[in-house]
């Protein structure tokens, strides 16, 4: 299951995407764990992707919020 998405962190370059506040990407969850309660997403902006940890889901949502299908 993948979402669209807005990322409203910092800018990033993260392994060759760039990620920029208030453009739309597709997050798809990973089946893998990152430490104790957290987990891995891919971000992908159409063209490349990357693949982000995330300590817990407060994280997450410090830095991404729904686009409602905004592009």
């Amino acid at each position: 299951m993948s979402e669209l998405m807005r990322y409203k962190g910092r800018r990033s370059l993260i392994t060759g995407v760039s990620l920029e506040p208030g453009q739309v990407y597709e997050i798809v969850p990973l089946d893998r764990k990152y430490g104790r309660d957290g987990f891995w997403v891919e971000v992908t902006d159409g063209k490349d992707k990357c693949r982000c940890p995330y300590e817990d889901k407060e994280a997450f949502l410090n830095n991404w919020e729904m686009a409602n299908g905004a592009l």
